[in-house]
């Protein structure tokens, strides 16, 4: 039970981890404080990209007809 917990969430958690580290570089500093929010505010954006332009292939299994 607790491998299925971290099975779905483990990413979900590392993206808002870094999500939240992105907006607080962006309020607490500048310069390298903004290309660090910068960066990390992008990840999430390249990854709903990467998702949306090239999707995951679905195996379908062919049943006899």
């Amino acid at each position: 039970m607790k491998s299925d917990f971290w099975h779905i969430w483990a990413i979900p958690l590392w993206i808002g981890i870094i999500s939240l580290f992105g907006l607080i570089a962006a309020l607490v500093g500048n310069n390298l404080w903004d290309v660090m929010s910068w960066i990390t505010l992008g990840i999430p954006l390249l990854l709903i990209g990467r998702f949306v332009w090239k999707p995951t292939s679905v195996k379908r299994s062919n049943k006899s007809r």
